[in-house]
């Protein structure tokens, strides 16, 4: 489940801690922050405007550019 969240700071740092402590009963919990939520969102946008203009590369070729 993918949960987005929009709320005063008092609450996000209760839900920070209840997730926190959550995450330390092992249980799997993964936060972003809107910061690399919106990285993220940049970079697929920027691959599916890559694939529209046919821009993409084979993994052959791009392991042949990472290793010159």
């Amino acid at each position: 489940m993918t949960l987005h969240l929009n709320a005063s700071e008092s609450v996000s740092q209760k839900i920070l801690s209840f997730l926190e402590s959550l995450s330390k009963q092992g249980e799997s919990v993964e936060i972003i922050d809107d910061s690399i939520y919106k990285y993220e969102k940049a970079g697929v946008l920027k691959g599916l405007e890559q694939i529209e203009n046919d821009n993409v590369y084979s993994s052959e070729e791009l392991l042949e550019e990472l290793n010159k």
